[in-house]
């Protein structure tokens, strides 16, 4: 899922309401994995359906492993048709013996990502990364995973740490209908291999539920043991959805933001997001600066604060 070029928000009835305040988990410490720039190489492009294309990348053996919900930036070698890099979720991490392998999940929708689609196996692209702050899956409880749409790539990352670490998921896969459940044929068999639960719904009721995601929640959670926590990606109105949702129900929730991002390690202060009031009223009191890379108590920067932010971290509000 290219972090610059957003998802269509997903039609389904996501309306503004007043965040309740309520008791939420404390926001994972500051990200301090080392990050680095290395060439990489194709090994594997293919189509995955709904105009979306899966990417592997052969990193150098000493390339750091990106941890679920982190991202890369992925800059095309001269000549290109653009300057910038693009970032990218990271939705797969296979070791192996000459260095890890990264996949991505992503749509060729602008000029960059168009011309990513161009490369063939043995082409060179550089990687900068692992960046930003990923999803906390150390948080205690039964791990409740929500993609939107391409959303799914992150999210299937994550689904095989917590399998490593022995924890079984639910995962909430929504979209506008069938056709834009994006790779539902390697999730589901991922999630097979996994032990994890596959749950669908379709705005129009092509597959699954015939709802919104956030629908598919509501009938699901009843039935799930407490304590239960959140992880989620996907189209913003989707995730202030889910936020609303965790916050009125006091049920940890962690989201995988989107923004547009030029240098993705907080240089050029491109992609700010509100913070909520209590997180402005915490920065306060801290008292402390933050560490210039990272936002201010009124913004927070997406590609280093996040881009996971808990729910109570961000104002929904203000993101629309």
């Amino acid at each position: 899922m290219s972090r610059r070029e957003r998802a269509r928000p997903a039609r389904g009835g996501y309306r503004p309401a007043r965040i309740p305040v309520a008791t939420a988990a404390a926001p994972p410490a500051l990200a301090k994995t080392a990050w680095r720039q290395a060439e990489a190489r194709v090994t594997l492009h293919r189509d995955a359906g709904a105009g979306h294309r899966w990417l592997e990348l052969a990193m150098p053996r000493a390339f750091p492993l990106p941890g679920a919900g982190q991202f890369v930036q992925l800059l095309l070698e001269a000549p290109a048709p653009v300057l910038l890099p693009r970032p990218m979720s990271v939705a797969l991490v296979r070791r192996a013996a000459a260095g890890p392998v990264l996949g991505f999940l992503y749509a060729p929708v602008g000029d960059g990502t168009r011309a990513l689609a161009a490369l063939d196996v043995d082409d060179r692209v550089l990687v900068l990364g692992p960046l930003g702050r990923g999803f906390p899956l150390e948080v205690e409880g039964v791990p409740v995973l929500i993609a939107g749409g391409r959303g799914v790539a992150p999210l299937l990352f994550a689904a095989e740490t917590l399998e490593r670490q022995g924890r079984r998921c639910e995962f909430l896969f929504g979209a506008r209908d069938a056709a834009h459940l994006v790779a539902l044929a390697e999730t589901r068999r991922r999630l097979d291999r996994m032990g994890g639960r596959l749950h669908l719904a379709t705005d129009d009721g092509s597959r699954g539920v015939h709802g919104t995601v956030l629908e598919l929640l509501d009938r699901i959670a009843p039935h799930l043991p407490a304590p239960r926590v959140i992880h989620a990606c996907g189209p913003h109105p989707m995730l202030a959805a889910i936020a609303r949702w965790g916050l009125r129900h006091s049920v940890p929730t962690f989201l995988a933001m989107e923004s547009i991002m030029a240098c993705g390690t907080g240089v050029c202060r491109g992609c700010p997001l509100p913070r909520s009031e209590s997180e402005r009223r915490r920065l306060s009191r801290a008292r402390a600066p933050l560490p210039s890379l990272y936002g201010n108590p009124e913004f927070a920067m997406c590609c280093t604060d996040g881009p996971v932010f808990a729910a109570h971290a961000l104002d929904w509000e203000r993101l629309g």
